[in-house]
Parts: C-alpha cells; structure tokens; sequence
C-alpha cells in the first residue's frame, strides 16, 4: 500500500496517526462524535471499496481526511522553529 503524508486525528482524547488505508479502516471503527454523519459513512464505504481493489488508496484517503476534518477530528501541529525560520526568510526575499 502506498505511503501517505501521514494524518493525526483525535478521539475520545487520544491522538492517532493515519498513515494508510488499515489505519483508516482502524480509525473509522473507533466510535466518532457524529456516527451517522455522511461524510464518515462515505469514507467507510470507500475504505472498503479500496480494500477491494475497487477504487485507488488516495480517493479512500482522501474521503477519510474530508471526514475527520467535517468533524473537527483533524488538528494542526504548529509548525516547526526551522519552518518558522525559513518562513521569515521566505518573506524578506519577497
């Protein structure tokens, strides 16, 4: 399976790192804020159609991340000193 820019999610207080579609399958059956919410119930059904060989891993991923995003389960690390600094540098060339 392919590898993906790996995702942290959070539910019931814990984090969890998504990095492919069995971690996704994984995630989708932990008990989310909004079970029924179509977004989660796509990506279920995508997950599953991946696992299949019935749709490509980035469609199935992509459907997971619009679904933990929907419920507030994405969060954003902020970025690192060195990004930082390469930003401000970034901004003084422009």
């Amino acid at each position: 399976m392919p590898a993906f820019i790996p995702i942290t999610i959070y539910l019931n207080h814990r984090s969890m790192l998504v990095t492919s579609i069995p971690d996704a399958e994984t995630a989708l059956q932990q008990p989310w804020p909004f079970m029924d919410k179509p977004s989660r119930l796509e990506a279920i059904r995508m997950v599953e159609e991946c696992l299949a060989g019935h749709c490509s891993h980035q469609a199935a991923f992509a459907a997971f991340e619009a679904a933990a995003s929907e419920q507030g389960l994405l969060k954003q690390k902020p970025p690192s000193v060195g990004l930082r600094k390469f930003d401000g540098v970034a901004e003084d060339l422009l």
